[in-house]
């Protein structure tokens, strides 16, 4: 049977509606559900596709951001420029001093949920290993260099938005007083009337933006991660959606004749744009054109204005417009909710690195955090991290977070905030607030909900089993980075023929090493029993380059009584070893029976606590002060023991034992704390999480050197310039950051 003329047409036609039904119900749904949508198929890509595919995706989401951004900045100045040429200085006065008391309010608020976050943290204790950035000096807030440009273009260029804004309102100020200003107003309203078609044509396309930008970030976040971060993300996130989606709607009702349904339906399309691209200048122009509308329909149902009276709604516009063209762009400058919820990361840093805050550091932390979120996010990061005494490379945790989540619902909070404090500040500077207690009764219900949820929160993570330590289980199962033999430890060692002779050492063939009992990271037995640490390896990859077999013997860092173990003078001048891998503090009395290689690292001096009672003291000077500070030294040389005692001059000091004896006595109270290196001092952190290290600013170091038979010339050149070349291919710095940092290898 012939099929009729133009079947086979038909069926194509149908096949292919068929195949754009999902794209057509697509474009038939709202910006804002497309978004969504957009949102989730980007997490799905970028958790079930291969990261090589995702990564394609990249350019396209930086660009979509590019282009969103691109007329953003000069919206920003013009609509301020144009908005306060054409004010009275009363008329400023007013609505700039209502809207400080708000945002000082709001200010209130959410650093009264940053000092609750860190009571929903559980009873979980944790540490992890050296970080370098422990050692660092904290850089200084320039707040001057923030807001006041030298240059403006640059500072256009940068992006810096406080710097903008003066600018901007300082040439507004000037404007108010020139004659026929009208004219180059008339020009700026035009000029932004363009932009924001702009901002407007780009929006169509933010779920492929969207999808783009969640792809790729959600590829780069690694599974194992998100345990750890879990706890952070449910508290921070909780107290963001709570602030959101209840306090503030509901502290605009009470002001503003709008439902609090009503103002989250009526700028649901911004705040979601704002979610998914983490970005709140690229809804900046959406934010002044919805706060207009719902004013203008607050205002009239205010005096009862139905549709039709056309004028008396247009006298409204014009009393509004102003006020809001001003308070938008000025919102982004101070410092809003989202942004200072963003402080309470340093706390979670302190918990996570077993350094939690004290009551006594709550005070200054609030003061300076805030003053600190006037700064770029990471920048301001590093410095808090800083000033509070924990390792700025946690930052790099920070934004990962913010990757993964923080700062979609940071910046979701952000968004609602400043259209809270426009709204607010808006209809108090032009309709004054009537008290009502029953308006304000949601406001106060909604903040009675954040202690709730962190205490729900917190009673529920203490139910869950701590997760096993990654850190601890990393230090004692982890092998060598470069060295291909294992490490041969003698037991009962002998004396040597001509002990560190290199002609002697060529001859056997061999080279035999001293190492420290216990000496985490550097020297130590794993879970295997193998002999393990950096100097381990470096010891290894030696005698691999010069073609010998190398050994072991361990001493102990003090010495023993018995003489079973003697410490490394001892054993350097009995020719028990060549070369004492262990570095030690240079000891100028010791240079005398010995020779010292060349200076190969420098320690930083760390103190091991028990407890919160002396964390808050972050600084030596604060330390220096406490009478009967009871402390424990694994030292054996005068010169050590002088330099600690002019570092404390009130301490008591304990040195009869070594470093695993003194953390015993630390742990039943015997000793105040540890002194001891921070490299070190982070590993047996990691072993006993209990504990917390300390590095007090500002940061003291000692050099450190290791130690050769005081004949062992040629052996001495050989090691120095040896260990030269390790620094130089990047050997040198592989070992040390895979063993005291922790850091795996990736081409392994």
């Amino acid at each position: 049977m012939k099929r009729p003329p133009g079947h086979g047409v038909a069926e194509m036609v149908a096949g292919l509606r068929w195949l754009l039904w999902p794209l057509s119900r697509f474009l038939r749904q709202s910006l804002s559900m497309q978004i969504l949508e957009g949102l989730l198929a980007g997490v799905i890509a970028g958790l079930m596709l291969p990261v090589a595919m995702v990564s394609l995706l990249a350019p396209i989401g930086e660009g979509f951001l590019r282009l969103f951004q691109m007329p953003v900045v000069p919206f920003l100045s013009i609509s301020l420029v144009a908005g306060v040429g054409r004010l009275e200085l009363a008329q400023a006065s007013r609505l700039l001093s209502r809207a400080a008391i708000v945002l000082m309010g709001f200010w209130v608020v959410v650093l009264g949920a940053v000092l609750l976050i860190p009571l929903g943290f559980p009873d979980w204790r944790e540490a992890s290993f050296f970080r370098p950035s422990l050692l660092e000096a904290a850089q200084p807030m320039n707040l001057i260099e923030l807001f006041i440009p030298v240059n403006p273009f640059a500072a256009f260029a940068d992006t810096q938005i406080p710097a903008v804004v003066l600018f901007s309102i300082a040439l507004g100020i000037a404007l108010i007083s020139v004659p026929k200003r009208q004219g180059l107003i008339e020009v700026l309203d035009r000029v932004q009337s363009a932009l924001l078609k702009i901002s407007a044509y780009i929006a169509r396309y933010t779920p492929l933006g969207v999808f783009a930008i969640l792809a790729s970030t959600t590829s780069q976040v690694s599974p194992s991660e998100i345990p750890r971060l879990a706890i952070y993300i449910v508290l921070q996130g909780g107290v963001a959606v709570v602030l959101t989606f209840l306090f503030l709607p509901y502290l605009v009702q009470a002001v503003i004749p709008i439902k609090a349904g009503e103002l989250i339906k009526s700028f649901r399309t911004p705040l979601v744009i704002a979610f998914s691209t983490a970005n709140l200048l690229v809804v900046l122009p959406l934010l002044i054109n919805q706060g207009k509308q719902l004013l203008i329909e607050g205002m009239a149902r205010q005096r009862s204005l139905g549709l039709e009276d056309r004028e008396s709604r247009k006298k409204l516009a014009q009393s509004i417009e102003l006020p809001v063209e001003v308070l938008t762009p000025l919102a982004l400058v101070f410092p809003d909710m989202g942004r200072v919820l963003s402080l309470a990361f340093v706390p979670f840093a302190g918990w996570l690195t077993g350094n939690p805050l004290t009551v006594e550091q709550m005070p200054s932390f609030l003061i300076t955090g805030l003053a600190s979120t006037f700064l770029e996010g990471v920048l301001a990061m590093t410095f808090l991290l800083s000033k509070m005494g924990l390792p700025t490379d946690m930052v790099n945790l920070y934004i990962a977070l913010d990757q993964l989540a923080v700062a979609r619902l940071g910046t979701l909070l952000a968004c609602m905030s400043v259209i809270s404090l426009v709204l607010v500040g808006t209809w108090i500077s032009l309709e004054g607030f009537r008290y009502r207690l029953s308006k304000l009764l949601p406001v106060a219900i909604s903040m009675l909900i954040i202690p709730i949820f962190i205490s729900v929160s917190r009673f529920i993570l203490n139910q869950i089993p701590q997760p096993s330590n990654p850190y601890r289980s990393q230090l004692e199962t982890q092998g060598f980075v470069l060295a291909k033999e294992k490490a041969e430890l003698i037991e009962e060692p002998k004396p040597l023929e001509e002990a560190g002779i290199w002609p002697s050492m060529q001859a056997r063939g061999a080279i035999r090493y001293c190492i420290h009992r216990q000496d985490y990271p550097m020297a130590y037995r794993n879970a295997k029993q193998e002999l393990v640490g950096a100097d381990v390896e470096t010891g290894l990859l030696f005698a691999e380059d010069m073609g010998m077999k190398a050994s072991f013997i361990q001493i102990d860092h003090l010495g023993n009584p018995n003489k079973v173990r003697p410490n490394g003078l001892e054993a350097l001048k009995n020719g028990l070893c060549d070369l004492k891998l262990s570095s030690d503090i240079i000891v100028p009395q010791e240079s005398a029976e010995v020779l010292y290689t060349s200076t190969n690292q420098s320690y930083g001096i760390g103190l091991l606590l028990k407890g919160s009672r002396f964390s808050s003291k972050y600084r030596w000077k604060e330390i220096k002060s406490i009478k009967g500070f009871r402390v424990g030294l694994e030292a054996h040389s005068p010169y050590s023991i002088n330099w600690v005692q002019r570092l404390l001059p009130h301490a008591i000091l304990n040195t009869s034992k070594g470093t695993a004896e003194l953390l015993k006595e630390l742990k039943n109270d015997n000793l105040d704390a540890v002194i001891i290196s921070a490299q070190k001092g982070a590993a047996w952190n990691v072993l006993e999480p209990s504990l917390a290290l300390l590095v007090p600013k500002p940061t003291k170091s000692l050099p450190t050197a290791r130690q050769v038979p005081e004949d062992a010339l040629e052996l001495s050149r050989v090691w120095n310039h040896w260990l030269k070349l390790q620094g130089f291919d990047g050997t040198k710095n592989k070992v040390y950051q895979h063993w005291v940092e922790g850091i795996a290898d990736e081409e392994k």
